[in-house]
């Protein structure tokens, strides 16, 4: 296990060393053909030190390479051909070497033939190494469609019935892991064929183990023999699945990240952690975006009945809709005549509301009690009025409260910890209030996730 720590670590150097040769010898062959303009009567000695230096960085960013390759993380058909073109490169470089040094005993095009001669190869390696890296698609992902049609390129595969969904109603091992067992694993791990003695097909029996152990053990995935198996080196006799059918590295960490979360087989991707490079990973891999969301896109609702919305009108309200997926209701009041009535009028929407602006209206604090059960309201405008931290009581309930503007109100410090409590709050207008302004600081900097927007006094 040291030695095979070791030689990783010696691997990760791979991506340092393998500028060096590209750098030395195009620096090499752009002095050289400058010089050819020049004419001089002796080459420049800098131009055969660059091949040697080319070929000495070459051998080093081959020994390192070798181990990354051992680390069982690319596909052996796609990693052999870089691999070795890699080697023929370290006796190509001293070939060039001992032709510069000997510059004027060969004619020029032998010269100059060789200097093409290693900057194609140079480029089938570079690209090779960049389709491990990043994937086949990365330099064309973006190109226009004429010339990926042209280039032959295909889009990237992803699961894309995963686009339109919500995220946080996809179940991890169901939905992402599950198939990836059963297309490269439960061909020989199944209720038929049981190879070590393990079945994958079931819940219960994956946990069981093989023959020999648990392959799964939960929150750590190093030492898990599922993880261990499929992160050896692909000549290795252990190494699974041993067809065709490699995991991708996309695939390899999808798996390892599920079990550190404690390979739950009931977890959605909204109970477990994910980090930022496995979101990048569920991204490119299944389509998923799992950047945190305002809490009117996460709401699945039934839209509101128009005759309903056609009354909330009636009462002076403007109602907008946010859109056919998102059925959730923005509502303004724009007079001055607001009365408790009125407010009492959007109880008949109070899912459904997650904008009310109230801004410049005559509301008065008692009113406020009629939105304290406004389930999905994310934004709230009272600025411009005469609320006071009697109104913002009735506010504590509001458990998905996001923007909350008290703006030119008279609230004051006692409304500091009503608002510290808001769980989702992530912004507070507090300019011209009775709010001491070090105090409305301090809540922000206590609270990491909450913006704080006050202006000292006049």
């Amino acid at each position: 296990m040291i030695v095979l720590e070791f030689t990783t670590f010696l691997g990760r150097f791979h991506p340092l060393f393998v500028h060096l040769p590209i750098g030395f010898v195009f620096l090499a062959i752009l002095l050289e053909w400058w010089q050819s303009f020049k004419k001089p009567k002796k080459i420049n000695p800098l131009i055969s030190i660059g091949w040697f230096l080319s070929g000495l960085s070459t051998i080093m960013a081959v020994l390192c390479g070798w181990y990354l390759g051992e680390t069982g993380l690319y596909e052996e058909e796609e990693l052999f051909l870089h691999r070795w073109l890699g080697i023929v490169l370290v006796p190509i470089f001293f070939v060039g070497w001992w032709l510069k040094k000997h510059y004027s005993s060969f004619p020029k095009i032998v010269q100059h033939g060789f200097n093409i001669l290693i900057i194609v190869l140079l480029s089938i390696e570079g690209h090779k190494g960049g389709n491990l890296t990043h994937g086949e698609t990365y330099l064309t992902e973006f190109a226009p469609e004429p010339l990926k049609n042209i280039l032959g390129a295909k889009d990237q595969k992803v699961t894309k019935q995963f686009q339109s969904i919500n995220p946080d109603s996809i179940k991890v091992y169901d939905d992402l892991i599950y198939p990836i067992f059963e297309n490269s694993c439960i061909a020989c791990h199944s209720d038929e064929v049981k190879r070590g003695g393990l079945n994958m097909a079931h819940a219960d029996s994956l946990m069981f183990g093989g023959s020999n152990a648990p392959v799964v053990i939960k929150g750590n995935a190093a030492d898990s023999e599922i993880f261990r198996r499929i992160t050896l080196p692909q000549k290795s006799t252990k190494f699974m699945p041993p067809t065709k059918k490699v995991l991708t590295y996309d695939q390899i960490k999808t798996i390892e990240w599920w079990i550190d979360q404690g390979a739950s087989f009931n977890a959605t991707i909204a109970d477990v952690e994910v980090s930022k490079s496995m979101k990048s990973v569920l991204l490119r891999q299944y389509g998923l975006n799992t950047e945190p969301r305002p809490w009117y896109e996460k709401v699945r609702i039934l839209p509101l009945d128009s005759t309903k919305i056609s009354a909330i009108r009636q009462q002076g309200f403007r109602v907008n809709i946010l859109g056919e997926e998102i059925p959730l209701l923005d509502i303004q009041y724009t007079g001055s005549d607001l009365t408790l009535e009125k407010i009492k009028t959007l109880e008949v929407a109070k899912n459904h509301i997650t904008w009310l602006a109230l801004s410049g209206t005559n509301v008065k604090n008692e009113w406020l009690s009629g939105i304290s059960n406004f389930s999905n309201l994310t934004r709230l405008e009272l600025d411009h009025t005469v609320i006071a931290d009697e109104g913002v009581v009735y506010l504590k309930g509001l458990k998905h409260l996001e923007v909350l503007n008290l703006y030119a109100t008279e609230v004051g410090n006692a409304s500091l910890i009503i608002i510290k409590e808001l769980p989702e709050l992530k912004r507070v207008y507090l300019s011209k209030t009775r709010v001491v302004p070090e105090d409305g600081m301090n809540l922000d900097n206590d609270n990491s996730k909450l913006s704080v927007i006050i202006t000292a006094k006049d």
